[in-house]
């Protein structure tokens, strides 16, 4: 029998998620302290499998990096793949098979999974002889592959469909036996000039093998694609948070209220209040004086400090906002410092939902309430007030005094008339 692999594609740019992806691959993102990939690499170690290989592109030292410390921490064996021209998901298996043919379990290492609970399906399928697809059910499928069904049998996928609406989608996992997995290099050039791995089932289907789909909960997942997407994987992560862990230092006077997740090394000082779910990652300062509201994550080393409000927002790690500055319903990047009375709007004076632009194309967030995207290395003056739904570049500059009231590139150096 042939040996089970884990084979995660994790070659993205995640152009969508600029700036977040300005300074990192998407699959670096951490969720409550550990990178998106973690989950699909943990995921696969409890399926049995002791052989992962990463299909690396962008951003490859980095990834190379991070994911050699995480299977040295897991405890499987790695290899990495280099895609080198980022072709598609097809392609990308198509140059694993040049070193490999076993069975496999594939992954799309840049969507949220909540691994522990995939667990017990995934260990059903892996058991059995058939070829599966992981299927999640979704409001709008315009965004993703419908896959198209009869019975438990997949007869194929339809990229993107036009027509929208509540439907089963392909959630990027694959059970694929190696003699189906060889079919990959029959598939063609999609319209959209990619090579789709999703093509294989189709071609599967002809040659006369079957493909079935198991579907999971869609608490369990979500794809990143876009900025609000981050948010909405980190607010999954913390909903499942349902007791208080407590492994840093807190001030006797500090309030809390819910479950909380205080990492090691954090320090939470006097007077800060507390409304749980909320994760403080290592090494962080919290307060004093500080207001952590529901569903706020901040990453190891970063620092809120005095009078300074975070409601339902995600601050990256080794960032800075030290008093008197307002964070709603925003992503804040790595070593960011936001100065003193740096405000983030996130509510319309009309109350609709916020758009943000993305390609040159503004989209609906589908939120009320959103606020700013800031990229890594970002620098505020004091008194800076930012809008709903405006992007900041990694590595500029906002001087004293600025109203933000659209996007701004990386590396800009930003005064009153700039703006």
């Amino acid at each position: 029998m042939k040996v089970l692999i884990g084979i995660v594609l994790a070659a993205g740019k995640g152009k969508r998620l600029c700036p977040l992806t300005e300074t990192r691959p998407k699959i670096l993102l951490p969720i409550l302290g550990q990178p998106v990939i973690y989950r699909h690499i943990d995921l696969l170690k409890k399926l049995g499998i002791d052989k992962v290989v990463v299909v690396v592109s962008h951003f490859r030292e980095k990834v190379v990096e991070v994911v050699k410390d995480i299977a040295n921490d897991i405890g499987v064996e790695v290899d990495f793949v280099d895609q080198k021209e980022e072709l598609g998901t097809g392609h990308a298996v198509k140059v694993v098979l040049r070193k490999y043919e076993d069975d496999a379990v594939i992954s799309y290492g840049d969507i949220y999974i909540q691994h522990t609970k995939l667990l017990p399906s995934l260990i059903d399928v892996v058991r059995r002889k058939d070829n599966y697809i992981v299927g999640v059910e979704v409001g709008d499928i315009s965004r993703y592959g419908k896959l198209i069904v009869d019975g438990d049998r997949v007869l194929g996928v339809i990229e993107k469909p036009s027509e929208g609406g509540r439907g089963l989608i392909n959630a990027g996992i694959y059970v694929v036996k190696g003699s189906v997995l060889k079919l990959v290099e029959e598939i063609g050039l999609s319209p959209r000039r990619e090579y789709e791995l999703t093509d294989l089932i189709s071609i599967a289907n002809e040659k006369g093998y079957t493909f079935k789909f198991i579907k999971i909960e869609s608490e369990w997942w979500q794809d990143i694609g876009y900025p609000w997407d981050f948010l909405k994987s980190v607010k999954l992560e913390l909903s499942d948070i349902r007791s208080r862990v407590i492994k840093g230092e807190i001030d006797h006077s500090v309030t809390i209220k819910g479950a909380v997740v205080v990492d090691e090394g954090a320090v939470v000082k006097g007077s800060t209040y507390i409304e749980g779910p909320v994760y403080i990652g290592k090494d962080t300062v919290i307060g004093p004086n500080s207001y952590l509201r529901p569903y706020t994550s901040i990453e190891r080393g970063s620092h809120i400090g005095f009078s300074v409000e975070v409601k339902e927002s995600i601050v990256l790690e080794k960032s800075h906002a030290a008093h008197l500055t307002y964070i709603g319903d925003s992503i804040i990047g790595e070593n960011v410092n936001l100065g003193a009375g740096t405000l983030i709007a996130n509510l319309r004076f009309d109350e609709k939902t916020v758009k943000v632009s993305i390609d040159g194309i503004r989209i609906d967030t589908g939120r009320r309430k959103m606020g700013a995207i800031i990229g890594g290395y970002v620098r505020t003056g004091v008194n800076v007030s930012i809008m709903p739904g405006v992007k900041i570049g990694s590595y500029s500059i906002i001087y004293p005094g600025v109203t933000v009231y659209r996007d701004i590139p990386p590396n800009a150096i930003v005064d009153r008339d700039w703006i």
